[in-house]
């Protein structure tokens, strides 16, 4: 019943966006510890989003349909595209349906995630590659690296390559939703 969304949505050009908790209440827990893990178990929504989509087959028959998860790090990508990989091939027999590639070729190729501060996505950009990244800086939430930006960006980016920071903190983004590349030359 989805089909004719994803394929709207794929005809568009430009990616479909989840924020984290969509379609979901973000209350899971209560009591101590709760806010922290209520924030947590959300993100792991994108984690079981992403396998729906690319183990359902989704990605691989709209393969030019791109997911921006936003508001869920990046980190989480690298296990989610090697534990899918692991099930599906250990489960071969019963698995549908039959894919033409592992998950993590579809993963990689068409999820997007946003993060703030996410130190493990960037250490694993070997693993994921550098696509699935898109730098936010969450203002004007109270969370958000907003006014130390800059600052928050040279830390986190340290030994990146310059080309791939750049990728990362607006080349992605002006790639997936089609900005002008004088958006990102342009300042307030």
């Amino acid at each position: 019943m989805w089909e004719p969304l994803w394929r709207a949505a794929e005809e568009t050009g430009k990616p479909l966006v989840m924020h984290q908790g969509t379609g979901h209440d973000m209350i899971f827990y209560r009591g101590w510890g709760s806010a922290t893990t209520n924030l947590l178990t959300t993100q792991s929504l994108a984690a079981r989003a992403t396998a729906l989509l690319s183990c359902g087959g989704v990605l691989e028959r709209f393969p030019t349909l791109h997911v921006v998860l936003v508001e869920v790090n990046v980190g989480w990508m690298a296990w989610t595209m090697s534990t899918l990989d692991e099930y599906y091939q250990a489960h071969q027999g019963w698995s549908k349906p039959i894919l033409q590639e592992l998950p993590s070729h579809y993963i990689r190729r068409q999820i997007h995630a946003t993060f703030q501060q996410d130190p493990v996505g960037i250490h694993n950009i070997p693993l994921t590659g550098a696509d699935c990244m898109l730098w936010g800086n969450d203002y004007p939430h109270p969370e958000s690296t907003y006014p130390n930006s800059n600052k928050v960006l040279d830390e986190v980016l340290r030994g990146v390559p310059e080309d791939v920071a750049l990728q990362i903190v607006g080349g992605n983004a002006e790639r997936l939703f089609g900005f002008s590349p004088d958006v990102r030359a342009t300042r307030p």
